[in-house]
């Protein structure tokens, strides 16, 4: 059961992966016609219905418990934060960039935890951390196919995200990771809700399609992330998220007519190689703590 359980999360990493490179397409074809804070509002949108059934459903609480409502709040306002400058900056550079950039977020969780939750940087954290942010140096400096802008953009989402796991870190155990999902939906649906009124448009069909499209894939993958994270320890499956790099990169080259410059393609070898790193040597570690415990 053991191991079938940790095949269903490594399937679900890959597909929630998936959901949110595809998601990534949507948010730039619609990009050109549709604010980013209508786009943020439909993402959460559906991600808040289907956070709100399923918490009926299993009869769980949609808010937790009350002396985590700051933590949740901290992972909802910088999760929001975030998310828009994904957005803001997925309109405007090659999906392979962003995809890369945004996977540096493990290197600021590392950091974040140790400042907030004291937790200690393990001997290979240092030079993993080290190895990504060559990683993301490379793959902004060379080449600036994309805007600068929207580099830098897509790395403060990576520093912003860092926050807001760091947060969810603190509430694990204690808080229903759907209660989580719900708790950042349900803020992130109102804030931009609010935010995006002086600025509305009534969408056509195409970016009315689109639009769903982005609640549907960003649901999707954020379900997947979090049931994945369910089935098996982070240490084993986070890994698995590096392949949104890869999709994106083609999803970008079929649909988008984007070409992989040679700097992304150096920097997510390293970035990908910390990862691989950080996995093998967590692996090792949750390995070795087994046997001591049979």
């Amino acid at each position: 059961m053991r191991m079938k359980e940790r095949n269903q999360a490594v399937l679900l990493m890959l597909l929630s992966a998936l959901s949110f490179s595809l998601m990534q397409v949507a948010v730039k074809i619609s990009a050109m016609s549709v604010g980013t804070l209508q786009q943020v509002f439909c993402r959460n949108l559906i991600s808040l219905f289907i956070a709100l059934i399923l918490l009926r459903k299993k009869h769980l609480p949609l808010f937790g418990p009350r002396e985590y409502q700051l933590p949740l709040f901290l992972r909802s306002f910088f999760g929001f934060v975030g998310m828009i400058m994904l957005f803001a900056a997925t309109a405007g550079a090659r999906q392979a960039d962003i995809a890369l950039l945004n996977r540096t977020s493990p290197v600021w969780v590392s950091l974040f935890a140790l400042l907030f939750l004291k937790e200690r940087i393990s001997k290979v954290q240092a030079p993993v951390i080290l190895l990504c942010l060559a990683g993301a140096f490379i793959a902004m400096r060379p080449s600036f196919d994309s805007d600068a802008m929207p580099l830098v953009l897509a790395l403060l989402t990576a520093v912003s995200s860092g926050l807001a796991y760091t947060m969810i870190a603190f509430c694990k155990g204690h808080v229903n990771p759907f209660t989580v999902i719900f708790h950042f939906s349900l803020f992130s649906t109102a804030a931009s809700g609010i935010l995006m009124l002086p600025s509305f448009v009534v969408p056509s069909w195409r970016d009315a399609a689109m639009l769903c499209l982005i609640g549907l894939f960003g649901a999707g993958g954020q379900i997947g992330l979090t049931c994945a994270y369910q089935k098996a320890p982070a240490s084993e499956v986070s890994i698995y998220d590096y392949s949104g790099i890869i999709y994106s990169a083609l999803l970008g080259y079929l649909l988008l007519d984007e070409k992989l410059s040679v700097s992304t393609a150096m920097g997510a070898l390293l970035i990908t190689a910390g990862g691989l790193w950080a996995f093998l040597y967590n692996r090792k570690k949750a390995g070795e703590a087994e046997e001591g415990g049979l």
